[in-house]
């Protein structure tokens, strides 16, 4: 069986891939939208948006590539905020890690902070040490939490938009292009 030739992938930042989360896609003629009025397959685009913010935002990297014959680690890094993202979240608390490529041998460590001392601490499966905010973001992390701000100067507007990005907000229908790799950062909506 032939296996996948590895690609060295650059780091992609968290906010380029909620940006091509949110872009707008064209389906492929092989993947049509059934139109529930006219009973027919057709040509559509869809379109994801952030109405509004959980109190608790999980955000799960894509960390394999499927095909017909074999699953594929990504490896890329996917640089993310541990202060602040964005305006509307305050606190990053958690970082889930990955230490095994297999399902069956997939190990699950964590980083997550104290709210009380602001420390962060590392978790495995029999310890827990001390970290520093620099042994957080690694290519292994896939399930990041980030925890909303609540004070009244933080409100979201109707639609999020990321500050410094080329649109400042989005709007309903509106179209942006994404740049980057799409297969990093993929965004588990289930």
């Amino acid at each position: 069986m032939l296996q996948p030739q590895k690609k060295k992938k650059t780091a992609v930042a968290l906010r380029d891939c909620i940006e091509l989360f949110t872009t707008m896609e064209t389906l492929g003629e092989h993947d049509p939208w059934y139109c529930p009025n006219c009973k027919k397959h057709q040509q559509a685009t869809k379109k994801f948006d952030l109405w509004s913010l959980p109190k608790i935002l999980v955000v799960h990297l894509k960390r394999f590539s499927y095909n017909r014959y074999w699953r594929d680690k990504l490896d890329t890094v996917v640089e993310f905020p541990v202060r602040v993202f964005a305006l509307f979240f305050s606190e990053f608390y958690c970082c889930l890690v990955a230490r095994g490529v297999f399902f069956v041998d997939l190990a699950d460590t964590a980083y997550a902070k104290n709210k009380v001392n602001g420390k962060w601490y590392y978790f495995d499966d029999s310890n827990v040490s001390l970290a520093s905010e620099d042994q957080i973001v690694t290519k292994a992390a896939y399930v990041l939490f980030y925890q909303r701000r609540d004070d009244e100067f933080y409100k979201m507007p109707s639609v999020v938009g990321f500050p410094g990005s080329s649109e400042g907000g989005t709007s309903p229908g509106s179209s942006q292009q994404g740049t980057g790799d799409d297969e990093a950062c993929s965004m588990d909506t289930n």
